[in-house]
């Protein structure tokens, strides 16, 4: 893993709220799991430059501590600052990890599974906590998110997208298990 530390600026709506950073209030408990998608040919720093600048310079409001791609991870936010990832109040308690697929069905590679095992491991280690691994999908029941790795949903039917294949659950509960060995 070759983890790389760029924050985030302050007083843009990725990060903080009026221009300073929101903390912690609560015990973290989890780690949040998301797929950057479909845009597999992206690195790292794609993701980051659009929250901290988006299309009018002014940035987006939304925000993870980590994107990993391939061997390749960027910590976007220090751990004890809340991330704007769920869209949910798991933000207010959870790490988020975007990742960024191989291809536009949201498959991981190899080498990027390889490498959040090893950032999960090290986010442990850091908060001191083993930490519950969920999907995005998991407090929404809907988003497709990460999409290789959620059941069908209603969300795939519009915009010229299709149904993620069959095996979304199983194929999740297989990686989460790769991710919890030690």
């Amino acid at each position: 893993m070759k983890l790389t530390q760029q924050f985030l600026s302050l007083g843009k709506k990725a990060r903080g709220m009026n221009g300073e950073p929101v903390y912690f209030t609560k015990p973290i408990d989890r780690i949040i799991i998301h797929w950057i998608g479909p845009y597999p040919g992206q690195g790292v720093t794609t993701p980051q430059n659009w929250w901290e600048n988006g299309g009018d310079g002014a940035g987006v409001q939304a925000s993870a501590h980590f994107i990993a791609k391939d061997e390749n991870v960027l910590q976007c936010l220090p751990l004890n600052e809340v991330g704007k990832h769920s869209g949910d109040s798991r933000n207010y308690s959870s790490i988020g990890i975007e990742v960024i697929p191989m291809n536009t069905e949201g498959e991981f590679s190899e080498a990027t599974k390889n490498t959040l095992k090893e950032l999960v491991a090290y986010i442990r280690g850091q908060t001191k906590t083993d930490l519950k691994l969920e999907r995005h999908f998991d407090g929404t029941q809907g988003k497709d998110c990460p999409r290789f790795y959620t059941p069908v949903t209603s969300l795939l039917h519009g915009g010229g997208r299709v149904a993620n294949p069959p095996g979304g659950d199983e194929r999740w509960e297989e990686l989460k298990q790769f991710l919890n060995e030690i």
